[in-house]
């Protein structure tokens, strides 16, 4: 089955309120940087945000039509970028996490031609890490962000 990546800025009207449901649940928004609900509002000004932005590249994942998880890249820079990702979570599915992130390093490395992807996990997170180790992402530093302990990992081309 072929994965599509569909570029947030343009997203249907209701493949753009799927991921904002998506994102307020629970399950996803526990994983963020900023744990709070996001309104219609906050998420329509930060769609329209991405279409002025090179440092900045969000994508819907699609199995076929299925809608299965969301990548995206901040920091952008010329030879490196931050990652993140986030699986469908009405889909219990496994093995959706390594489809992201396979489709993540392939962009990064293959379109962008990056030479360093960086990611950052909370401690807790131990799937999340997991997931990151199991495709080559090492641990280089650690940090706190909102009291809650990170690990900052990268991968290298």
């Amino acid at each position: 089955m072929p994965l599509h990546l569909r570029n947030f800025t343009t997203l249907t009207h209701a493949e753009s309120d799927m991921v904002l449901r998506w994102r307020n649940t629970e399950k996803v928004r526990t994983f963020m940087y900023n744990p709070t609900l996001i309104s219609e509002e906050e998420h329509a000004s930060f769609l329209a945000s991405l279409r002025e932005r090179d440092d900045k590249r969000y994508f819907l994942l699609l199995r076929d039509t299925e809608p299965i998880g969301v990548i995206d890249m901040t920091q952008i820079g010329q030879d490196s970028a931050m990652i993140g990702l986030y699986a469908n979570p009405e889909c219990n599915e496994k093995g959706i996490g390594l489809l992201l992130m396979q489709s993540l390093i392939s962009y990064g490395f293959e379109q962008l031609h990056l030479k360093t992807l960086y990611a950052e996990v909370f401690e807790h997170n131990a799937r999340a890490k997991a997931l990151y180790e199991k495709c080559g992402f090492c641990e280089i530093n650690r940090k706190q962000v909102n009291e809650k302990k990170v690990i900052c990992m990268e991968l290298r081309a």
